[in-house]
């Protein structure tokens, strides 16, 4: 099995009465991407956002390892648990994976540390892959 070829990984807050800047001031943080419920679709059009979300990034390169990603987002947050239940008491949040196949076979673990870490901030793990497979 080889190692995923490419990975990003972002932590998503949604909730429909989320504000983005009290989000910010709980993780410790501002994020990559931000909006309200209601605010105007970016790139144009007339649709508004159907719920609020506040959205960081990892920054790392799509080459690195997809428990790099995850170590990055979470050491750049508060890890005061008490934060981080009022956060997922009040909203959605999870780690999402996104992850680029250049084989049908590719393939990664995550360790027990990183697996504790996103279960002690009360994080669901989601993953989006894409196959690299033509055939498919």
């Amino acid at each position: 099995m080889a190692a995923i070829a490419r990975v990003r990984a972002s932590l998503r807050v949604f909730g429909d009465s989320l504000e983005p800047d009290e989000v910010s001031a709980l993780l410790g943080r501002p994020p990559s991407r931000q909006h309200r419920k209601g605010d105007k679709l970016e790139g144009g059009g007339d649709g508004v956002e159907p719920t609020g979300a506040w959205i960081l990034d990892s920054g790392l390169s799509e080459r690195d390892e997809l428990e790099e990603h995850i170590e990055v987002l979470v050491a750049s947050l508060s890890n005061d648990s008490d934060e981080w239940a009022r956060l997922t008491d009040t909203y959605s949040a999870s780690i999402l994976c996104t992850l680029f196949l250049d084989q049908y076979n590719e393939g990664f673990e995550l360790s027990p540390r990183i697996a504790e870490a996103l279960s002690e901030r009360g994080l669901v793990i989601a993953f989006d892959i894409y196959s690299g497979d033509t055939d498919a």
